[in-house]
């Protein structure tokens, strides 16, 4: 045994443990660390638990350490566990142990780490809701500009039944508002301040939990203070949010890459997103949509990491949870800014191929459910009789290799006759317009259906839908810098000239 494993750190624990913390402490909480030190600084000078003078000394030396330490170009040396006890020996060489000493009253790294463990997970998913709600407005607009333009919709990868582009995103829009709540929801249980909870079960100190609550940005506090140290259902829900809004967003996006394809071609992709081949002049590539899919399968990927490593632990005080868990999950975030930016462009960008669609629609007989529904309003049969009528049409069809719209009216009464027995009582020109796909679309005017109508009814509930997640994100900022102004200020004042 050539190491000294009696004397802390051990240089195996200090290089694969110790060090990658440090790290990820310095580069990625450092800020919330300081804004926790001036809240507990105003917290304690207002309880009457450190006088006006420690208070001031404190600030000061809070705010000569962030402007004049160079935490970023630190490394650690093992003479101290983390940051926290950098900041500490810092302000005792400023003020004195007997001084900085009391900073530390009422409080532990338990309450302290889940705090800004907190602060910089409300950021993330603050910023999460913003690209969401830019892709929203895209859509919107995208499905506004496009209420009249027919696309074939599949079902089990089979041609169905034509409707329009709107209709098509509006289904969109609505997943992507419901991961809103979802991540909304996240975000309110995310907005709940530890702080106060000690290392468990607060303290004998007349400490202000509400405070300090306010003075860094949360609505509230945790109320039980052994859940606000051990409870993690804020990370598996965020985490959860994020998933179910990757996978979600994956299934849009893998039509997307299905409906660009040759096979479909029913968006035309520009040339900005396409990447030609090294060998194969004639070919188009719209990669940008396998590097959505990538990354929103990567992201899901990661949230599902951060949930599952929250799975058997204890419920307590735990490392599992702590900063390399969040760290880590802070990647999930940044795959889907990118994925949620690329993807508002995208959608900008594409078109219908309206040739190509009317083609796959003549082809496939999209529009064939339309002649049953139609035998039934005028026929006056049932829907079963009518739909087995459409069905031998479709038949011969499909034998003879014709089009509905090569389908003459005559041939369609004999159909009728042969199998209900009886004359045909529809008009030829409500027959004629059958095959036309805008029909098709204009007479589907319930609520929700692809109509004209229809969808602009839906459209408008939408936008006040985002509106109010606009609001609520909005409002969400404005206390997280009314705090931090509140705080900085109220540290400032402390400071005695």
């Amino acid at each position: 045994m050539t190491e000294n494993y009696n004397e802390f750190p051990a240089e195996i624990y200090s290089r694969t443990v110790l060090e990658p913390d440090f790290d990820i402490y310095r580069n990625v909480f450092a800020n919330e660390l300081h804004a926790i030190n001036l809240a507990q600084t105003v917290m304690l000078q207002r309880q009457g638990l450190i006088t006006e003078s420690e208070a001031s000394m404190t600030a000061e030396a809070l705010f000569h350490i962030m402007e004049n330490v160079d935490f970023a170009s630190m490394t650690y040396d093992g003479s101290f566990e983390d940051l926290f006890f950098v900041i500490e020996r810092e302000l005792a060489k400023r003020i004195g142990i007997s001084v900085s000493g009391k900073l530390h009253t009422g409080r532990s790294r338990n309450d302290m780490e889940h705090t800004m463990f907190r602060m910089v997970l409300k950021k993330k998913l603050i910023e999460n809701l913003e690209l969401h709600e830019s892709l929203v407005e895209k859509l919107i607009y995208k499905a506004g500009s496009n209420l009249e333009e027919i696309i074939l919709l599949y079902t089990h990868g089979q041609p169905a039944q034509p409707s329009t582009l709107a209709h098509y995103l509006g289904a969109v829009i609505e997943v992507i508002l419901r991961d809103m709540e979802r991540i909304y929801s996240a975000l309110q249980n995310v907005d709940l301040c530890p702080m106060g909870a000690a290392a468990i079960t607060t303290s004998g100190f007349n400490v202000d939990r509400e405070l300090m609550a306010e003075l860094l940005g949360f609505h509230d506090c945790v109320e039980n203070s052994y859940g606000a140290i051990a409870a993690c259902d804020y990370i598996t829900a965020s985490y959860s949010a994020m998933k179910l809004s990757c996978i979600n967003l994956g299934r849009f996006v893998q039509d997307l890459a299905s409906w660009t394809g040759f096979e479909i071609s029913q968006l035309y992709v520009p040339d900005g997103f396409v990447q030609i081949s090294s060998i194969m002049p004639q070919k188009r590539n719209p990669v940008p949509v396998e590097h959505m899919r990538l990354m929103f399968s990567l992201a899901s990927g990661g949230a599902e990491q951060i949930i599952e490593t929250m799975h058997n632990t204890p419920f307590a005080d735990m490392n599992d949870s702590e900063r390399e868990t969040q760290s880590n999950g802070h990647q999930v975030f940044d795959r889907m800014k990118r994925a949620l930016m690329l993807l508002s462009g995208f959608v900008e960008a594409i078109e219908v191929d309206q040739s190509s669609v009317n083609k796959r629609i003549d082809a496939s007989l999209a529009t064939i459910t339309e002649l049953a529904d139609s035998i039934v309003r005028n026929e006056k049969i049932s829907f079963r009789q009518a739909h087995q009528i459409a069905h031998k049409i479709a038949q011969t069809s499909i034998e003879q290799q014709k089009s509905l719209q090569e389908f003459s009216f005559e041939e369609y009464c004999c159909f009728f006759k042969s199998e209900i027995g009886d004359n045909a009582k529809m008009k030829p020109g409500i027959f004629n317009q059958i095959s036309d796909p805008r029909h098709f679309v204009a007479v589907r005017n319930l609520r929700g259906g692809p109509s004209k109508e229809s969808m602009l009814e839906s459209l408008q509930k939408y936008r006040e839908k985002g509106e109010s997640y606009i609001e609520k994100i909005a409002a969400e900022k404005t206390r997280m810098e009314l705090a931090v102004n509140q705080r900085e200020q109220s540290a400032k004042n402390l400071m005695i000239s």
